[in-house]
């Protein structure tokens, strides 16, 4: 059984692993219930793998009925912000965001200092956020210091986001991200997140 220790988030039940014979893979459950506050969602667990260890007999290869407790520390999970979203494809971006109007917006200006490109700035704003790019925008032309990332999706309960990010490179990238939505506290969660 894995347990997992984090605020906010309800461990709802497990299904355990039956058995676990060395060096052979198996798989064991933990169900979570959300917490209700999106802020809240992207987090990192500790997970402990606690087991019953038995010794065996080498030539009937039958387990002790008599084991002990022990347990292992498996690498942290993380969950991010991306799960609450699915992906849309929006053919024009721009007519949406007009059409969405700037009454839910919020912005926020970052300076990414780990990315060695506008590319793999992209890529990780496209992974983190979990929403679909638009209009060919997860591509940089090559040579270019400066690009504009369109993103779009649907946050859990159907709620419309858009998201639409400049980024500027100049050794470091600098970049500035706009959400729009129907409720403004996701508009304000998707600009705080990152």
């Amino acid at each position: 059984m894995v347990e997992i220790e984090s605020e906010g988030y309800t461990v709802l039940g497990h299904i355990p692993c039956p058995i676990l014979k060395y060096n052979e893979p198996a798989t064991c459950y933990t169900l979570l219930e959300m917490p209700e506050d999106p802020a809240e969602v992207a987090n990192s667990f500790a997970c402990t793998l606690k087991f019953i260890v038995k010794d065996c007999d080498p030539v009937t290869g039958e387990a002790d009925p008599v084991g002990y407790d022990d347990e292992y520390v498996l690498e942290d999970l993380s969950i991010g912000i991306n799960i609450l979203f699915q992906k849309v494809y929006k053919s024009n971006f721009t007519a949406s965001w007009d059409e969405m109007g700037d009454e839910n917006e919020a912005e926020e200006t970052y300076t990414l200092n780990n990315s060695k490109s506008l590319q793999d700035s992209v890529d990780q704003l496209i992974s983190f956020f979990g929403m679909q790019p638009c209009e060919r925008t997860d591509r940089v032309p090559e040579g270019k210091n400066a690009h504009i990332l369109l993103l779009a999706g649907h946050f859990k309960g159907g709620i419309e986001c858009l998201i639409k990010t400049k980024l500027v490179f100049d050794g470091s990238v600098n970049l500035r991200v706009a959400a729009r939505s129907h409720d403004r506290d996701v508009s304000e969660l998707l600009v705080s997140s990152i």
